[in-house]
């Protein structure tokens, strides 16, 4: 069994933001941030906390500290990383984490990255959100078993402009559009920052691909929260846990037969379906259709092997008295299934059972259906009831 994280930053990101919805993905929030207290960055405290933003319920990071640094180099930061005692994958993530920001930070002020000083990013609150986000990530994975991937969808960036310690700075922060290249990115309608450079950061490193949310099994989401409350969208970062669902498909070839009437009796055409279906098809169905000179009709369509297409081409045509039909080879995608029989009303039920569900077979129903005088949706819920009860 295996799992993707889709993180859906269409609203914005940042590091709190990141660390609020991870609070809710994982069973003990504040025991998997315990290994943040071997950190030597003072004393600090993160509480979580649920709150609504654009009235979605959604968690709160808060995180208050007493900073004696105004701020780090990347050189402290490594060092500060690697003499505790944090489990190394975190270490990695975390290095990484910041490697992308110093880099990004260099690049915009034509320095080396041994260089610059770190001011928002080198603060306790910015090492709190990298680092207890990379703890949140792992301590995920150790509950769920397999984190296949990450999948981060476009990030939303606002425009205006920001007080940092440079000065005013245009939105979206240079920083964070220097991080952001290559990445795919969308509007939000906001004159405010959406996305931080630690939250931009984080996405990036974080990510294995970008895309869209992935086929599977919804098992979790949450919602962190920024600290705005705009009225006119979400400020909010979402993440849904999916289960893989790896299933295997089968393409085989299949040819679809088909014949138009006008003037086959209705008694004939109640029994052609079943005629072919005995005979071999895999399906059969009737669609109305509207013919020359405006004349109601009928067309008659078969899917089935290319052992049986003779023989359903000429039972099609001997059944309605057509004079011609169209054959069409068809690609058809299978998905793997298989069978199991349950008792009820001590007759047997045989049920169908694919990747996505399982249902009974009608025909066991309609049997049944005639013996106990009980109506088909009555015996549909007590089925799938005890298919249910079965499995458990």
């Amino acid at each position: 069994m295996s799992f993707s994280l889709w993180i859906d930053p269409s609203f914005g990101a940042s590091g709190d933001m990141l660390l609020g919805a991870f609070s809710n993905m994982v069973s003990e929030p504040d025991q998997a941030l315990s290994p943040l207290q071997d950190l030597a960055i003072g004393d600090w405290e993160i509480e979580f906390q649920e709150t609504l933003r654009n009235n979605l319920t959604t968690a709160k990071a808060e995180v208050s500290y007493r900073e004696t640094s105004i701020g780090r180099g990347w050189s402290e930061i490594d060092k500060l990383l690697e003499g505790s005692s944090l489990p190394s994958q975190v270490v990695e993530g975390a290095r990484k984490t910041f490697q992308i920001l110093g880099q990004a930070e260099a690049q915009q002020h034509g320095v080396s990255i041994n260089d610059v000083h770190f001011h928002e990013v080198g603060a306790v609150d910015a090492i709190l959100d990298i680092v207890g986000t990379w703890l949140f990530r792992f301590a995920l994975e150790e509950e769920i078993g397999t984190l296949e991937e990450i999948v981060v969808g476009p990030v939303g960036l606002g425009s205006g402009s920001v007080k940092a310690s440079h000065g005013i700075l245009p939105l979206p922060a240079p920083a964070t559009v220097e991080i952001l290249k290559n990445c795919p990115v969308t509007n939000v309608n906001a004159t405010s920052e959406t996305c931080t450079p630690t939250g931009a950061a984080l996405l990036v490193s974080l990510a294995n691909r970008w895309g869209n949310i992935g086929s599977g099994y919804i098992r979790k989401s949450s919602r962190g929260a920024g600290t705005r409350d705009p009225d006119n969208y979400p400020n909010v970062v979402s993440m849904v846990l999916i289960e893989n669902s790896n299933v295997e498909e089968s393409t085989k070839t299949k040819y679809l037969i088909e014949t138009n009437v006008d003037d086959v009796t209705p008694e004939i055409l109640a029994t052609t379906i079943e005629t072919l279906l005995n005979a071999g098809a895999e399906d059969a169905w009737i669609n109305p259709v509207i013919m020359k000179k405006g004349r109601p009709g009928q067309e008659i369509k078969a899917l089935c092997s290319a052992d049986d297409l003779s023989s359903l081409q000429s039972l099609l045509l001997s059944t309605t008295g057509s004079l011609g039909c169209r054959t069409i080879q068809v690609e058809k995608t299978e998905l793997p299934r298989s069978f199991e029989i349950i008792t009820l009303y001590g007759e047997t039920i045989t049920f169908k059972i694919g990747p996505y569900g399982a249902k009974p077979e009608q025909k066991d129903l309609l049997r049944i259906a005639e013996k106990t005088n009980l109506s088909l949706k009555q015996l549909t819920d007590e089925a799938n009831f005890a298919f249910k009860q079965q499995k458990t």
